[in-house]
């Protein structure tokens, strides 16, 4: 895990590659790329930082995304237990996290549309609530998990889903905690902002998770921290 160093004077599914090629040419003779999130506060493309290196930029690589490092921000890298590889990236602030994903996207956009599509079906076919909201990103999903605890009790999580739709990509949060609820989640909101998404010049099939990369350096800025033996 990495976070923000503290001031120590301070109490502490893959597709052929042809099927590729016509996905994109159908995405260059899109006429109409619909109404698009003003994303002028973030999160960003790399295209549209004044620095793209992340080193010189003072930011953590972890390849589709570099993150600025903001005053008391954790970074965690969510590892797959099946691939044992980076699945997400979860960032916890003030009293609350929001987790994050990376997608390739259409050049006409509408990837948070179909996100949004899946994830009410997912929480409703288990059981839970979902209702759609306008909100600081545009449309919003708001929903309530329940889970049973080992002693048999009912146990009830609130989630807030955003998504915003960039260059050829979709990124997707979850925000938990003070951050599923608006009038609280502004340090959340900072970092989902300040986000910059690195998409390469691959071909990659729409929906297709961006890779997640273990930074080789890390700012002076950040410090490492043992999960186990927190302040």
């Amino acid at each position: 895990m990495l976070r923000k160093k503290r001031d120590r004077t301070e109490p502490e599914s893959e597709q052929p590659e042809d099927e590729v090629v016509i996905e994109e040419l159908a995405d260059e003779a899109e006429d109409d790329p619909g109404e698009e999130y003003d994303r002028s506060a973030g999160p960003f493309d790399l295209s549209e930082v004044d620095e793209p290196d992340a080193e010189a930029a003072e930011r953590l690589d972890l390849g589709c995304v570099q993150v600025p490092l903001l005053d008391g921000l954790e970074v965690r890298v969510e590892v797959d237990p099946d691939t044992e590889r980076p699945a997400a990236i979860t960032f916890v602030r003030s009293e609350g996290a929001v987790q994050i994903q990376v997608f390739a996207g259409r050049k006409s956009g509408g990837g948070w549309d179909e996100a949004r599509s899946d994830i009410s079906r997912s929480l409703t076919n288990d059981g839970g609530l979902v209702d759609e909201k306008e909100g600081r990103f545009g449309t919003e999903l708001y929903g309530t998990a329940y889970f049973t605890d080992e002693d048999g009790d009912q146990i009830e999580q609130r989630m807030r889903f955003v998504g915003v739709d960039g260059p050829r990509w979709m990124i997707r949060g979850v925000l938990l905690g003070a951050g599923a609820v608006p009038e609280d989640a502004a340090p959340l909101e900072e970092v989902f902002c300040s986000l910059v998404i690195v998409r390469g010049d691959a071909a990659v099939p729409p929906g297709t998770p961006l890779e997640i990369t273990l930074p080789e350096q890390v700012p002076d800025a950040a410090e490492m921290v043992d999960e186990d033996d927190e302040d």
